[in-house]
């Protein structure tokens, strides 16, 4: 598959687990420009999928596949219908009501910032990007990150996007036999008109943000508003989505603050 037409626009990059880098920030200097991730298992291209798609899909070569698109890192939403807390991990059922629930398996580690975190609730709508794992007969998620939805439309939205991405994946092998298939992008948010040009501007911009604010908790979503009032609420969001799976910042005392990590 290719490894940077799912970067551009939309796409999502992932380091480290749901939470971002645990890493401390350093004091003062030049902010820094949407570095290389750190992360032993980088993503570069996360496919939106159903869980029916997940759950059908096919082992050849030890890769996984759906209609002969090949998927790893993928992205769902769906209600949480049970969480069970072990001591270093957490266990979703996630359910898109397409199939069966999918077992979601949030690693926390032996790090106790993540021990401490709050698992999602059942009974909500959450978004999840996550690695698929398993074999043929059973198959997985590892969660790279999972958050509540705020807004139902991110669900139709998905819905949409995972249709648009297939739909080119699909016309891709048509048209190139035996090759990889260029990514559909999962654009969450459209780049607003005025102000911001494009994604990557915004997302540097909430990073300087971010960076630049010296408060022990960090930066709050509702500071990123103020000074960014030209931007919606959902670019901010898809913007702090992509700098925490990238690892470029972390949660601090809450979900609705950050610091950056570099």
């Amino acid at each position: 598959m290719s490894t940077n037409a799912f970067a551009s626009r939309g796409g999502f990059s992932a380091a480290g687990g749901a939470s971002g880098s645990n890493e401390h920030p350093s004091q003062g200097g030049a902010p820094p420009a949407l570095p290389a991730p750190r992360s032993r298992a980088r993503i570069r291209d996360i496919i939106p999928c159903c869980v029916n798609q997940l759950l059908t899909a096919t082992l050849v070569d030890n890769v996984f596949k759906v209609r002969g698109i090949e998927v790893s890192q993928v992205s769902i939403v769906g209600l949480i219908r049970n969480v069970e807390r072990a001591p270093y991990y957490v266990l979703y059922k996630i359910d898109d009501m397409t199939t069966k629930p999918i077992d979601a398996r949030h690693w926390l580690g032996r790090d106790k910032a993540k021990q401490d975190l709050t698992p999602c609730p059942v009974g909500v709508y959450a978004k999840v990007f996550g690695i698929l794992r398993g074999s043929a007969e059973v198959k997985s998620l590892e969660v790279l990150k999972i958050r509540v939805l705020e807004d139902m439309n991110e669900f139709t939205t998905h819905i949409l996007e995972t249709v648009n991405a297939h739909m080119i994946l699909a016309k891709g092998l048509e048209e190139a036999p035996g090759q990889n298939a260029p990514v559909a992008p999962s654009k969450v948010e459209e780049v607003p008109e005025g102000g911001a040009s494009n994604v990557d501007f915004i997302r540097k911009e909430v990073l300087r943000l971010i960076h630049e604010c010296p408060r022990q908790e960090g930066k709050s979503i509702r500071d990123l508003q103020t000074e960014l009032r030209s931007l919606s609420v959902g670019a901010i969001q898809e913007a702090l989505d992509y700098l925490m799976v990238e690892g470029h910042i972390y949660p601090t005392v809450d979900r609705e603050h950050f610091k950056s990590a570099d």
